[in-house]
């Protein structure tokens, strides 16, 4: 499966912690090795596609035509309040 990123989701990334940022650099590597990795709990909410960052963090993205266009990554409860 191919992905994008929505320009919102840039400005939302780098205002994330550089631990952060690291840490969704190498869970967007596994996903692109393994979308079903189980640290990634990749999972279909509603209409949209969600991936765990860590604990508390998630990247939200809607398919289209094969592709996903990631448009928001942050906190867990920030998440919640896009779905």
């Amino acid at each position: 499966m191919n992905s994008s990123v929505a320009p919102e989701f840039w400005a939302l990334f780098n205002r994330l912690p550089p631990q952060l940022q690291a840490q969704a650099r190498k869970q967007f590597s596994l996903w692109l090795d393994d979308h079903w990795h189980p640290s990634l709990h990749f999972k279909k909410v509603g209409a949209y596609c969600s991936v765990r960052v860590d604990a508390n963090h998630r990247a939200l993205g809607v398919e289209r035509d094969g592709s996903i266009l990631w448009f928001f990554i942050g906190p867990h409860d920030a998440y919640e309040g896009q779905i």
